[in-house]
Formats: structure tokens, sequence, C-alpha cells
């Protein structure tokens, strides 16, 4: 076949795909080497782009090796300069930089320039885990600490809900020495995304170590530092109400609230750094400062199962009498996200 009429074949070829639904046509990765993947293009983070293609699951190849990308979607494109916007990948120009479609019109940027890409949030979004944790020490002191965690993250529009349950029992050579229920729950609403809103309550007792009952009712107002699809990382600050009972004399007064958020996912996903801390000030009595935090990570096993290692503290300045003003524990377990 001569050079024209490779030419003809080609273009006619190129016009019948374009006649074809859209769905036929799957986004593409070129690399510089030559190599063309075809499949579902879902983002770009850390330097690498994600493709899932149909034969396969989805996988990362580096940014640097990619000469343009096509998809058929939008995605939130946030670059190098902290720029933001929603553009469609439209292949290379004849300059040789990326295409990006935005609101119609068609622009050009540098795949270097390009810090992060996703699919846009939706409108329903949530995460939740459920974990059982569980350490076991025999010798000189037999001791025996259970823990059993649960959270969830739920997001509507512009109003997301946050909430998370502890148990722990914990017994020393037969005896009882902790029986901690712990129930958290946020509301927040994003009047002006990344900023919130909202109302938080707590409720604790542990009747071992003479705390009855805690609870706390609080305003308030936030900020989402990150949120994409492999960070998370928000916190809030609050004043409300608080009361307790402890070796049954009851108090209660104004508190201030700090709480943080942050999780990373690593490796595509299947490795999760986490960290929880909430710092409680009382008002009233002795002022009372109460902290509480939990580190770890997970580790996908198989399908949403995962291993769990997590470093739990609790510290109080004034705690119930005879305890001790700190808490540690180490928590090794596993869980499942849903």
């Amino acid at each position: 076949m001569n050079i024209p009429n490779r030419r003809a074949a080609r273009a006619c070829y190129l016009f019948m795909l374009c006649l074809l639904p859209g769905s036929v046509l799957a986004d593409q990765l070129v690399m510089k080497n030559g190599d063309v993947i075809t499949g579902a293009v879902t983002k770009i983070s850390d330097g690498d782009v994600y493709i899932e293609p149909s034969y396969a699951d989805e996988f990362a190849g580096s940014l640097s090796e990619v000469a343009s990308i096509q998809n058929d979607k939008v995605l939130e494109v946030e670059l190098e300069d902290g720029s933001e916007l929603v553009a469609q990948f439209a292949g290379v120009s004849e300059s040789g930089q990326q295409i990006l479609v935005v609101d119609g019109s068609p622009t050009t940027v540098a795949l270097e320039n390009l810090a992060e890409a996703e699919e846009p949030a939706e409108w329903y979004d949530r995460v939740s885990h459920a974990e059982l944790n569980s350490t076991v020490n025999s010798g000189n002191t037999d001791s025996r600490a259970t823990l059993v965690f649960a959270d969830t993250r739920l997001k509507l529009g512009d109003h997301r809900h946050l909430a998370d349950l502890t148990l722990r029992r914990d017994e020393t050579d037969g005896v009882k020495t902790k029986k901690q229920d712990l129930f958290r729950y946020e509301y927040n609403w994003m009047f002006n995304e990344p900023w919130y809103t909202g109302v938080t309550g707590t409720y604790e007792r542990d009747p071992i170590r003479e705390l009855d009952h805690r609870y706390s009712v609080a305003a308030i107002v936030g900020r989402d530092l990150l949120d994409n699809a492999h960070q998370f990382l928000t916190f809030s600050v609050g004043l409300g109400y608080s009361e307790e009972k402890i070796a049954g004399n009851a108090e209660s007064g104004a508190v201030g609230i700090w709480r943080l958020i942050y999780e990373h996912d690593f490796l595509g996903g299947d490795l999760s750094f986490f960290h929880n801390d909430t710092v409680t000030y009382q008002f009233y009595d002795v002022n009372n400062t109460i902290l509480k935090t939990n580190t770890g990570f997970r580790y996908d096993i198989i399908n949403d199962i995962y291993a769990s290692v997590s470093l739990r503290y609790d510290y109080e300045t004034d705690p119930a009498a005879e305890a001790e003003n700190d808490d540690t524990t180490l928590v090794i377990g596993v869980g499942a996200e849903f």
C-alpha cells in the first residue's frame, strides 16, 4: 500500500472510531517508548498515573514516562502551583504538551506540572472500619486486653457525619482493671468547603476506674487541610459543656475541645497510616486536661480485610483517685473496611 492510501485508510479508521459510542472508547496512556495502554485513567498522585485496564487490576505508572493522556471523563486537577481546575485530558498538542479541555476550551500544560488529578467527589461517600484487637501476656503477671473499635465517616453533599465506638476490657491476674466504653459523634456542615461548622458529642464511662460517666457537647468550627483519594487531614476546635461523675462526685462546666484526624494511604491503598487525637480542657474545678490519641497502620490482607497495629495513649492531668495520669496500650488485631 502506498503512502497516500495508508493515510486515507487511517483517516477512515479514525472517522469510524468517532462514530462509536463513547463507552466503547477507552482511556489511553501513550508512553514515551511508544507503548499505548488502554483502560480507565482514575487518578494522578505522587508522580504516578493510575489506570485500570479491562483485563487487570488498577496499577500505577510513572508520570515521567508518559507522553500524553486521553480520557472520556472530567477529573479534578491540581497543578504544582496550587491552581485547581476541572478538565478532560485530550491527548498531546503539536508542541508536545498535554491538552486539557476546561469548560469546552482547550489549554496546554506540561505533564510534569500536574500535582494531583482524581474523579470529582461524589455526592455520597462513606468509609467505615470495624476491628477486634487483643493482647495477652503471661509469666510473672498474666494480663489480657481486648479492644473492639468501629468508626465511620459518611458524607452526603454538604453534610458529613463522623462516629466512632471503643469498647475496652482489661484484666490482670484475673482482676478486671479497665472497662471503658467510649462513643463519639460529630456533625459537619461544609458551608464553605474546606471550612465547616457543626456540633460534637462524647460519652465515656469506666466504672472500674470510678468514672461513672463523662459526657460533653460542643459547637465546633474546622477545616479540611487535605481531602483526596490518598490523604485526609482535618482539624476542628470548639467550646461546649461537660458533665462528669467520678467516685460519686458530680462536676460540670465549660470545656474547650481540639480534634485532629489524619489518614494517608500508601502502596496503592494497601497500607494506611492513621492518627487521631482529641484534647479536652475543662474550665472548671482543677482545670483538668484530657488527651486521647490513636496512631497506627492498617495493611490489607485480602478483600478489604486488614491487619492493624496501633498505639493508644490517654492522659489526664487530674485523673480519678488512685488512677495513673497516663495509659499507653499497643494493640494488634484484624479488621474490615466497608
